[in-house]
């Protein structure tokens, strides 16, 4: 019997087009918040900088996040974040000092610090029960859509407009995402949350007793966290490549951000296909961690793509098993943990993500300042989504029946 459409459950909807409005603002602002700091200050180390500082408050401030989803759900907190976002955006549109706007870039990054893990959140709660495979590529094939529409939608915008009509529009759409989750999400997250929060002491407790249970998250937290360096690297890295290496106008580099997102939206059907399959946790685990070293391998060979159609191409390719992993990776962990567990998962996780990524970012003033070439400083940040995955390859947790 054939399941009826995700898209017929007005709960999965309503987090659906919120979810479609922020992913592709957010990718456009992916985009835009370089080119508008190459523009106004420079290519080097202030590029650096602008890409570190959004990541940073989610490091330091996420527990705060993770209590206010827990006390109030993640609908409010979410749609104060966004509407926090469409401020600061409106602000981006006007500053003139680099002070200012790296101010405005940190609160941009708390924002997030409570808008990504609450999505997360949302994500999960409305999943229907035994569709989280499904679902998941159904999400991510939203936020990968973005990708390849938001990139070079934010470059064709600044080119034939100024940011201060550019970055309104974006705050806008932010908005819209905040109306969307405002208007009415059920509140089943709340009621089922709450009792077994309720018998916890404390996060960093409930976090190891959730590792200690489920020994498998260890396969999926290692290899995410090298993926992590990989991905801060990516951003500057392919940057500088359409620039300094291909010669090209900074407006090109959007095509490459687009490039890998394109080849999720194919993963995203050879995903469809193994949901059907990839039912088990010992079935989910192995194609996480095969796509995920096929992620990484291709990537990797952009160190010797010798013009950009090629590097484009690469990416694409690359895209298609991302999206496999990011689908069992998520599917993997609603399997193993309650909707409790997850908020605490994704409590700590998500910033010891994002910390790894701001290495990943940092580790372009390697370039930036002399130290390395393009392509040595992005062999090292390729390798470190690689070399994660090969013990798990190996290594069977699920199989001994943990």
């Amino acid at each position: 019997m054939k399941s009826p459409s995700l898209w017929k459950s007005a709960v999965f909807r309503r987090v659906g087009f919120a979810l479609t409005f922020y992913s592709f603002c957010s990718w456009m602002l992916v985009a835009a918040l370089p080119l508008l700091v190459a523009q106004r200050f420079g290519a080097g180390t202030e590029l650096v900088d602008s890409l570190a500082l959004r990541l940073a408050p989610r490091i330091l401030f996420a527990p705060v996040a993770a209590g206010l989803i827990r006390r109030f759900g993640p609908r409010f907190p979410v749609c104060a974040g966004l509407i926090v976002t469409a401020l600061c955006l409106i602000a981006l549109a006007v500053v003139e000092h680099a002070g200012a706007l790296q101010i405005v870039v940190l609160a941009i990054g708390l924002a997030d610090t409570i808008v990504v893990p609450g999505l997360l959140a949302l994500r999960a709660a409305t999943t229907p029960v035994g569709r989280n495979m499904e679902a998941n590529t159904t999400f991510q094939t939203i936020d990968r859509l973005a990708k390849i529409l938001g990139p070079p939608a934010a470059g064709l915008m600044l080119t034939i407009t100024s940011p201060a009509l550019a970055f309104p529009a974006l705050a806008g759409g932010h908005l819209v995402a905040a109306i969307a989750l405002c208007r009415g999400i059920v509140a089943s997250w709340q009621m089922s949350l709450e009792p077994e929060l309720a018998a916890r002491s404390g996060l960093l407790r409930e976090a190891t007793a959730t590792m200690r249970e489920n020994p498998m998250l260890w396969a999926l937290v290692l290899p995410a966290l090298g993926y992590m360096i990989s991905l801060g690297a990516l951003q500057p890295f392919l940057f500088w490549l359409n620039h300094d290496q291909f010669g090209l106008g900074p407006a090109m580099w959007t095509v490459l951000l687009a490039a890998q997102g394109t080849g999720a939206v194919i993963g995203a059907l050879v995903s469809n296909r193994l949901a059907k399959t990839l039912v088990d946790a010992q079935s989910l685990l192995t194609a996480y961690l095969v796509a995920s070293l096929l992620e990484g391998v291709t990537t990797l060979a952009l160190v010797v793509a010798p013009n950009h159609a090629l590097a484009t191409a690469m990416l694409i390719i690359g895209g298609i098993p991302e999206m496999v992993a990011f689908a069992a990776y998520f599917t993997l962990i609603q399997q193993r943990l309650s909707l409790a567990r997850q908020a605490v998962f994704y409590a700590l996780s998500l910033p010891l993500m994002d910390l790894f990524m701001v290495v990943g970012v940092l580790a372009g003033t390697l370039y930036s300042d002399g130290w390395m070439t393009l392509r040595q400083f992005w062999f090292i940040a390729g390798a470190s989504a690689i070399l994660p995955v090969l013990p798990f390859l190996a290594w069977r947790p699920l199989s001994r029946g943990t």
